[in-house]
């Protein structure tokens, strides 16, 4: 070998051969310790998120194109009809004021002034149980059971803090059948119960 600084020739230094072979045919370990291990989780959340990610934001669209194609096809089920005319009348809002002797009721319902909201249901008899609610809350949801017609109120319920919401009491098949589709068609959790105290 050559240096720029002299230009005398030298003799190349020889590898022991043991070496040589050594070098060839060693193996190599990798070795993992805490921080390579943390590291490669890192980046395995990382991935995990991105695609999660993705993910969402693809049900997303393909969510919001299939709401848009219905309102299409909706649309183009409706005929379109003239057109109003340009001065339609608006319609006056009038405050109805109540008597300021008794309060008025929230709900009027035929049978809201007949039967008492809070019960004790008669024993042996069939009732669709509603819930078990909170007194309030059940009060509600017997007002508004009785404003669709259905014979409904408040028992006593497992707990002090509880009330049941009961319609009833279902004196026949007939009867059972037509509060079972009412209460299914106001997409209501209820199921049958036979009172036992």
């Amino acid at each position: 070998m050559t240096s720029f600084l002299n230009l005398e020739s030298s003799t190349p230094v020889e590898v022991e051969p043991a070496l040589e072979k050594l070098s060839e045919t060693s193996d190599y370990e990798v070795v993992l310790g805490r921080s390579q291990i943390a590291s490669w989780l890192f980046v395995g959340v990382i991935a995990v998120a991105v695609s999660s990610s993705l993910a969402y934001l693809a049900g997303e669209t393909t969510g919001v194109r299939k709401a848009a194609r219905a309102s299409a096809i909706t649309r183009a089920a409706v005929p379109e009809t003239a057109t109003a005319p340009a001065s339609v009348p608006i319609p006056e809002a009038s405050l109805a004021v109540p008597a300021k002797g008794a309060p008025a009721p929230m709900v009027k319902s035929a049978l809201m002034g007949g039967a008492p909201l809070f019960a004790e249901p008669e024993t042996g008899k069939v009732y669709l149980q509603i819930g078990a609610v909170e007194r309030g809350m059940a009060m509600l949801l017997a007002e508004g059971l009785r404003s669709h017609g259905f014979d409904s109120f408040v028992a006593p319920g497992p707990h002090e803090n509880l009330f049941r919401v009961v319609i009833g009491p279902l004196p026949d098949p007939q009867a059972f059948r037509q509060a079972m589709a009412g209460v299914e068609a106001l997409d209501l959790a209820v199921y049958a119960r036979k009172y036992q105290k």
